[in-house]
This record gives structure tokens, C-alpha cells and sequence, in this order.
């Protein structure tokens, strides 16, 4: 092999036939996950002492490395780059629950499973169409890694020959569909790196013509046959997974076990490649793992590689000094094109802005929610923001966008700015349709399961039905249809129906079980996707009926329990910026709402409410620890009608009473009068990682008696599991002193 001559010391040269007119240098970087950051120390050693490299070529975290130094990034900015990403942004396939809307975020706080699917695959024989079958293919989608990609990529999203990149370049995949290596070596390049790294089961594949495309390292983690295929004569390989002997405590995690699978599969493909490289580099990657993204981790891998590097200083001279003396003449880095622009720092100007795949109607509207507009410059933080508002419609699968510099034609003919970018932003619609499944489990109403149905919930507008059964011992039911309207609001007719049990205190030392049931029609006008903003207003009529055999030997006047129905217009006002559902460190969260019952016939008997609430976090502590201030009240003046008596008592604000005021202490609900506040204060601590201790102290101010204050404190641990918060929570009443224990696991709906 002709450049195996070079790993020997000067002392040792020999005579052997070189192309002409020099030969040509290629480095392979090999596949390993964020442990791919010490190729980037080596890139820097070899740059340091002068070797020239003419191709790069890589897999999964190489093909990231060797893509953006092909494109003209150097080692520094590299390092900086890939320690500045948020990888678990990208990885976690996170959106800000800010940007949600409103249904969106009452789906992932409530259900544990939500399969979105399209009635046509379900009909379509041909492709054995089930749900389990519109189960999503991996964990994280095409669009977040491809804008990232196509960011650092700007002047290189074009369909193209690698070969005139600023460096030759080329990537390795899987073809799924037949199970063979595919080598990239032209197309966009995004793509292909998206491809090469598509992790099966964490990334979802890349479908390019008839192939689907997934990691490459499946068949080639070290594609140094690739590199002598495009013309490289002396062949530098950086691998940094390395053969080992695995036990079964190496094998634990997911990372650990796709390493492993990852090593069986191309164990002789990679020992072949190893044997076509002049100068082989594996730097010291132990301790570190797949995900180790962290920027302290970063700056140890890239220094490790470049400490790797050095031990292999006499044969890298040696090969400078081969190479130069073949072309006559000192080599140095050359660069066939120029280098890439990067759109993760800068901002841009933008001639002209795109929304694909959608009406005008919508277009304009989406343009204007992302706070976009053209002539103006931006920052990939601002198309970023817009970017993840239109995600939180719920209406899309894939968001992608490219930045481009605009056709010198149009920018002469604007007499504007000559470096000037369009950005087109291309949507992938949902399927439509969403079935969805909860969990939950209390020690006030047992096991309940939920069942949801949404057809056309993820239609950007028109028609949509909802449809929501919840068994447990107080079983619900909610079928709406809404017809929507981005330029207006959406209108909804709902039917809800429930079955509610309930304990609340007759005297203060007395205890009752009831039960009521409820049907409730309502027509309504609420928004259309503003952020933190839920409004509604509309009117239901309501019909309510009580099971009195519970109360036959008690002191109650039955009559007050008889059949109900009232006309109830009504308006709803919410703003909730907070940042999680359940274990929020920064935001707030208010509520205004106000209704009339009014009695057909019996105009006496009207009942007016005015109800709020309002919560605050203050992080302290670098938010480990958190201080939550919390008002909830009600004013509602009624003698005859219990379910629209004021309640307070338990965790969850309006559990058995649309108006039921959260209470840490009281258990069963406590009567109260016409105008209530329940202030409190909860104090709570991040332990370790998901767990959680949180103390709670709040007391009820009855205004109509002011000698009846009640108080209770509560200590709850909590952990924030994947189906929902875990909590166990110590109360109590200090008006009864009794204490009690409360139970809670998983979303509660």
C-alpha cells in the first residue's frame, strides 16, 4: 500500500510511484455520538502542523464533523458550534409549552398516548392499515435537525455535486428497505448528513427517492473505503469506538446498547477499512458517552482528541513533508469554493419571506403570527420563535426552512441591499385525526382511565369534533364540535355529561356522601390560538339532579336537592405563561370568569358568580427552589340550589364543582359561605434530578363570617415521571385536627 510508507521515520524512506502531480490526503471520521467532538481536536492538530486534506468522509456524528469542515468551518469554530447547541432541544424533540395552543396543551397533560392518524391508511388494504401502524416511526422528527443543519449550511441547500463543496465530501447511510450501504456523495447536503446520523427508533428516517435512510453505521462506522474510492492516495481514519469486551453492566442504557449493536454489525466491515489507513487515531474517549453534549464534556473530547493527535507528531511530519516534496512546492490548506455562511450567529436581511403548502388566507395569517415580515432583519433566534409557533398549532408534522441569498436579478431590480436572503418555511400537515389514552390513579376516586377522540384536530381550521370519556367512580363525558376560523375564533356546540361523587362536611365534625348528575349544552365563541390567552364566551343550559337516598335520616332539607335547570350565560378569561403544567419555575397563571344562572320562570331566583385565581413562580436558587403565592376565591350568593354552593377542599381546582376551590388540608370538601378566598404558599424543592419535596401552608377566608378562618398544611413528594407526576402528600386540618394522606399518580383529567 502506498502510503503505508509514511507511518515510518524520515530516516526510513523508500522509493515508491506517486500519482501525480501530489498525492492527495484524506481523513475518515467514524460514528460515536457527541464522543465524535475529538475528531474535532484532531482536525486542529493536523491544520496546526500544515497537512493538507483534499477529501473528508464520514458516519452519524462523522458525517456531521466531516459535512461542516467541508464546507469551510474551522476545528475552533466547530468546537465552539457544537458546545453552543442545545442538543437536548434538538434530541428531546421539545416545543416551548408557551407556543401551545390551548387543545395542545391539555392533550400532553393529560394523556400518556396519543396516536394521530388519517382514516385513509386505516381503509388502505394494501397497507394493512391499523393504529398501532400510525404509531410515529421514531422519537424525534426530520425538521429540528434539518433547520439546524441547513443554518450552518446557507450558500450549500441546493441540490449538488459534493465533489464542489469547499472540500470533497461524502456521508454513509442504510437503506432500509434493501439493507444496503448507501454512500452520499451528491444531493443536499442537510439531507444526507440527517440521514447518515438517523439513529433507528430516536430519529425518524430519511426517505430520498425509493430508499429510506437511517444511521450508517449500521453497515460502515468507519468508511474509509469511501475515502480511497473518491481519490484519497494517503488515508488519515479518527475512530472513537474502539473493540472491547461488553458485560452486561455495559449494556444498560440505550446509548450502551445501540453502541453494542452498532459494533456487532460492522465488526469485519470495520477492520477491513482500518487496514486501508496510513495513520490510524483512536483518542481516548472513556467516561463519555453517546449523549454527553454537555459543553464541559465537549471541551474535554475535543482536547483529548488533540492530545491523541500529538503522539502520532513524528509520522504526521513525515507525511507533511512527502506531500510537499511531491507537488515541489510548501501544501497548504486550499479551499475549492467559499466556506458556508452561518445563520446560528448572524442575522439576515430578508427580502422575501414563503409559507408552502398553504391558502393566502392562511399564509398571511401564519406570517403574522410568527412577527415576520419582510425587509427586515432577523436572527435564527426570531425565525426559530415563528418556526415553533406554527408547531404549536398542532397542525403540522415537519416544519423545515432554508435560508437562501436571493437571485442578484431580483435584488438589482429591488435597488435594495445586495446581500440579501429569502426564507421559505415548508410544512408537512398532520394527520388529522388524534386517539388518545390516560391514566390516573387517586386515593379520593380510585383508577380512572380516559378515552379521547379528535377528527380533524390537527386541521389548521374548519370542522372539527371532539369527543372525551372518562370511566372511573365519577365518570364524564364530552363530545364538542367547533368550526374554526384563523381570521376569527372558533365557535363550538358542546354536550357534557357527569356522574360526580363527592364527601363534604355537613357540621364540622360530620361527613356526608353524595352524588349529582349533570347535563350541560353549550354554545360558545373562543379564540383562535392566541399564546397563553384561552377566552371564551357563550351560554349552556344546564340540567342538574341529586341521588337523595344519602341523605334520608339527616338534618338536610331534601328539597333543596330536587331537579334543576337553568339558562347560564357566561365568559371565561385565562393567561398562563408558565412554563410546565405540573413543576413550573418561572410564570404566572390568572383566571377570570363570571356566571349568571338564571331559573326559567323564576327570575327570584337568579344566582350571579364572580370567580379567580391566580399563581405565581419565583424561582430562587437557579430554580432548584421555588416559591409559589396563590389566591383562589369565589363570591356566589345561593340558598337554593347545593351545586352552586361555595367548596373548598382538595388538590385539584374544580374537581367535583366547576367553581371548587383547591384546598391542602380539608379532606372531605368544606360548605362555606357566599364569599370565599383561599390564600396560600407553597415552597418547593428539586431534590435530585425528577424528585421533588413541597411544602404547603393556606388558609380560607369566609367574608360573611369573619371568626371562620380555616387553615391546613401539607407536605407532598413528588416525581415527575413519564406518565405523569407521582406525589404522596401528608395534610392537615387545623380547624378539626385530623390528619390525612393523599395518593396521586399520573395526569389528572
Amino acid at each position: 500500500m502506498i502510503v503505508s510508507l509514511l507511518v515510518v521515520t524520515a530516516q526510513a524512506q523508500r522509493q515508491v510511484d506517486i500519482p501525480s502531480p501530489r498525492p492527495k490526503v484524506g481523513v475518515v471520521l467514524g460514528g460515536g455520538g457527541a464522543k465524535g467532538a475529538a475528531h474535532i481536536g484532531v482536525l486542529k492538530y493536523l491544520e496546526e502542523i500544515g497537512i493538507p486534506i483534499d477529501y473528508v468522509a464520514g458516519t452519524s456524528m462523522g458525517s456531521i464533523m466531516a459535512g461542516l469542515y467541508a464546507m469551510g468551518y474551522t476545528p475552533d469554530e466547530l468546537a465552539k458550534l457544537i458546545a453552543n447547541v442545545n442538543w437536548s432541544e434538538y434530541i428531546g424533540n421539545q416545543i416551548d409549552r408557551n407556543v401551545m395552543s390551548y387543545e395542545m396543551r391539555k392533550r400532553r397533560t393529560t394523556t400518556v398516548l396519543n396516536v394521530p392518524f388519517s382514516l385513509e391508511s386505516l381503509m388502505h388494504k394494501e397497507l394493512n392499515g391499523s393504529l398501532m401502524n400510525e404509531l410515529p416511526s421514531a422519537y424525534v422528527n426530520n425538521s429540528s435537525l434539518i433547520n439546524l443543519f441547513n443554518n450552518l449550511c446557507i450558500g450549500y441547500q441546493e441540490d449538488m455535486d459534493f465533489n464542489d463543496l469547499p472540500i470533497p465530501f461524502a456521508c454513509v447511510a442504510t437503506d432500509l428497505v434493501t439493507g444496503d450501504e448507501v454512500v452520499l456523495r451528491s444531493g443536499n447536503v442537510p439531507t444526507a448528513i440527517r440521514a447518515s446520523m438517523a439513529i433507528p427508533g430516536v430519529f425518524a428516517p430519511v426517505v430520498i427517492d425509493d430508499m429510506v435512510l437511517v444511521d450508517g453505521g449500521l453497515v460502515n462506522n468507519f468508511p474509509a473505503d469511501v475515502l480511497k474510492a473518491m481519490g484519497a492516495d494517503i488515508i488519515i481514519g479518527v475512530e472513537i469506538t474502539k473493540d472491547k469486551q461488553f458485560t452486561a453492566n455495559d449494556l444498560k442504557s440505550l446509548p450502551q446498547l445501540m453502541g453494542r449493536l452498532l459494533t456487532n454489525t460492522t465488526s469485519a466491515k470495520r477492520t477491513e477499512n482500518r487496514s486501508l489507513c496510513d495513520i490510524y487515531i483512536v483518542p481516548d474517549v472513556s467516561g463519555y458517552g453517546m449523549l454527553s453534549f454537555t459543553p464541559s464534556a465537549i471541551d474535554t473530547l475535543v482536547n483529548r482528541g488533540y492530545r491523541k493527535s500529538q503522539e502520532y507528531e513524528n509520522q504526521l511530519l513525515a507525511l507533511k513533508r512527502y506531500v510537499d516534496k511531491e507537488a515541489g512546492y510548501p501544501v497548504e490548506k486550499t479551499l475549492n469554493a467559499p466556506r458556508a455562511k452561518n445563520f446560528e450567529n448572524d442575522s439576515v436581511f430578508l427580502r422575501s419571506i414563503e409559507v408552502a403548502g398553504l391558502s393566502d388566507r392562511q399564509n398571511r395569517w401564519m406570517i403574522r403570527k410568527g412577527r415576520l415580515s419582510p425587509g427586515t432583519y432577523y436572527s435564527k433566534d426570531d425565525i426559530e420563535r415563528a418556526v415553533n409557533i406554527y408547531r404549536g398549532t398542532g397542525a403540522f408534522d415537519e416544519i423545515t426552512y432554508t435560508i437562501k441569498e436571493s437571485d442578484p436579478a431580483h435584488v438589482q431590480n429591488s435597488g435594495m441591499l445586495s446581500d440579501m436572503y429569502d426564507l421559505q418555511v415548508n410544512m408537512k400537515p398532520a394527520s388529522p385525526h388524534v386517539f388518545g389514552v390516560g391514566l390516573h390513579y387517586d386515593t379520593d376516586e380510585g383508577t380512572g382511565l380516559l378515552f379521547n377522540l379528535g377528527l380533524n384536530e390537527k386541521k389548521f381550521g374548519g370542522s372539527k369534533i371532539y369527543a372525551s370519556a372518562k370511566l372511573s367512580y365519577s365518570p364524564k363525558v364530552n363530545l364538542t364540535y367547533t368550526y374554526s376560523r384563523s381570521s376569527l375564533a372558533n365557535f363550538n356546540l358542546s354536550f357534557d355529561y357527569k356522574d360526580d361523587h363527592y364527601k363534604w362536611w355537613v357540621l364540622t365534625d360530620k361527613s356526608m356522601n353524595m352524588r349529582y348528575f349533570q347535563r350541560k349544552l353549550t354554545a360558545s365563541i373562543s379564540q383562535f390560538h392566541l399564546l397563553n390567552l384561552n377566552t371564551s364566551a357563550g351560554i349552556s343550559y344546564v340540567v342538574t339532579g341529586y341521588d337523595q337516598t344519602s341523605l334520608e335520616g339527616s338534618v338536610i332539607d331534601t328539597m333543596m336537592f330536587g331537579k334543576s335547570k337553568h339558562f347560564v350565560p357566561y365568559v371565561n378569561v385565562e393567561y398562563d405563561n408558565l412554563d410546565d403544567a405540573y413543576f413550573a419555575t418561572r410564570g404566572f397563571y390568572a383566571r377570570f370568569a363570571s356566571h349568571l344562572y338564571m331559573v326559567p320562570g323564576h327570575f327570584d331566583r337568579n344566582v350571579f358568580d364572580l370567580c379567580y385565581a391566580f399563581k405565581y413562580y419565583y424561582s430562587i436558587d437557579e430554580e432548584n427552589f421555588v416559591v409559589i403565592p396563590q389566591i383562589y376565591g369565589r363570591y356566589a350568593k345561593d340558598e337554593f340550589y347545593p351545586f352552586l354552593w361555595n367548596f373548598y377542599g382538595g388538590e385539584v381546582y374544580g374537581r367535583h364543582f366547576d367553581e371548587q376551590l383547591p384546598f391542602v388540608g380539608s379532606d372531605p370538601l368544606t360548605l362555606t359561605g357566599s364569599n370565599v378566598t383561599v390564600l396560600r404558599c407553597d415552597l418547593r424543592y428539586n431534590i435530585y434530578g425528577k424528585h421533588y419535596i413541597t411544602g404547603t401552608y393556606n388558609i380560607a377566608c369566609d367574608y360573611n363570617s369573619f371568626d371562620f378562618n380555616q387553615s391546613g398544611l401539607g407536605l407532598k413528594y413528588s416525581y415527575n415521571s413519564f406518565i405523569g407526576p407521582i406525589s404522596l402528600t401528608l395534610q392537615r386540618d387545623e380547624l378539626r385536627g385530623k390528619t390525612s394522606g393523599y395518593l396521586s399518580i399520573g395526569y389528572y383529567f
